[in-house]
């Protein structure tokens, strides 16, 4: 998986939470999440679920480009995008590379 994505003129660090670092949204433990400010993507590597990470890494740049370009998508609308988007993805084999190494799915 990346170890970084750019959205728009943005570089974003794709970071893999251990266990001292639960990423929590309303009291509820989440998948990832992404913060605008430091740049940076976290993905809940509690699961240690691969599939479910890159889930999540689409879901979280849907939050970017979001944020990117003003679209103020809900996130009602970012969870079915993204995980349409993944299934699409997933179910045609599209591997999406980069320098030889599998991106995301």
């Amino acid at each position: 998986m990346l170890d970084e994505i750019k959205i728009g003129w943005k570089n974003y660090k794709i970071i893999k939470t251990n266990p001292k670092h639960n990423l929590i949204e309303g009291g509820n433990d989440c998948y990832g999440e992404i913060d605008y400010n430091k740049r940076e993507i976290y993905l809940n590597d509690l699961l240690n679920d691969e599939e479910q990470n890159k889930a999540t890494l689409i879901h979280e740049v849907l939050h970017g480009i979001s944020d990117m370009y003003n679209f103020e998508l809900s996130e009602d609308i970012v969870s079915r995008l993204g995980e349409a988007l993944y299934i699409v993805l997933k179910d045609n084999s599209i591997k999406l590379t980069k320098d030889n190494r599998e991106l995301i799915v």
